[in-house]
């Protein structure tokens, strides 16, 4: 258990990634426990009391204590989403929404990471559980639109190997002037901004899936997977695979 702002108690509980194919639904149980879910495939039809909800991938919902939840419908094909209980005294302190949409590769490489952590190291989760609660439904304000449309070009197409020069084109502005753009809003020169953007792709794609290195250098959009290899080291000093070996721990179950 760890302690927040003098009085205001977080204790993480356990948690699990629930990864299924086929026909399932949600088991109907009350539980003394926050649970947080949060979807990375499938649709999730659940209830809270008489309250619905219908979850997509990428959408996280927020479940209370001491109140029904279960399905209201059956699912088939594939399921997956991760689920966390933790304990919290003062949960308004954190202003969680029900149901929101966090940062997708941010959630998911957190989500992996306290799931390592809850055997390794106990606080730590409860810290990077804090720091999610306090950040992952956080929307920022922008000053710029341009500077916010560019990083969401980014984002979405962080798979890939784009340019300032692509960039540039597409948004109809001169490199130089797109980067001072993005660089006031977003204090980093915008080759370092995509660098970034791909880097934490790379790494939601190495610590959520079983692909092969060579599978997702090519769906990354390098070469061939030395190159990507030697693009992974050169910015964050460790090999793909050692990364992904970092947060070996994987509990799997079905709910």
């Amino acid at each position: 258990m760890i302690t927040l702002n003098e009085n205001i108690k977080l204790q993480f509980s356990n948690m699990g990634l629930f990864d299924f194919h086929g026909e399932w639904i949600h088991p109907t149980v009350t539980i003394d426990s926050f649970e947080i879910i949060y979807v990375m495939a499938g649709e999730i039809f659940i209830r809270e009391d008489d309250k619905h909800y219908l979850l997509k991938p990428g959408e996280t919902l927020l479940l209370s204590p001491h109140h029904e939840h279960g399905g209201t419908k059956v699912n088939f094909g594939h399921t997956a989403f991760y689920w966390l209980h933790f304990y919290c005294d003062q949960i308004d302190f954190f202003s969680v929404p029900k149901q929101f949409l966090p940062d997708k590769t941010l959630t998911e490489r957190k989500m992996k990471e306290i799931l390592h952590l809850q055997k390794e190291n106990p606080t730590l989760a409860e810290l990077f559980l804090a720091e999610f609660l306090l950040t992952a439904f956080t929307v920022p304000e922008f000053h710029n639109k341009l500077a916010y449309e560019t990083s969401e070009y980014i984002r979405i197409n962080s798979n890939r190997n784009i340019t300032v020069t692509e960039l540039a084109r597409y948004f109809g502005y001169n490199g130089d002037y797109l980067s001072r753009i993005y660089k006031s809003e977003f204090g980093t020169d915008l080759k370092t901004g995509i660098t970034n953007q791909r880097i934490s792709y790379i790494k939601s794609v190495l610590l959520n899936t079983d692909c092969p290195i060579n599978e997702i250098a090519d769906a990354c959009g390098f070469q061939d997977d030395n190159s990507f290899v030697k693009f992974f080291k050169y910015h964050e000093g460790i090999t793909p695979t050692k990364y992904r070996n970092k947060f070996f721990h994987t509990h799997m179950n079905n709910k």
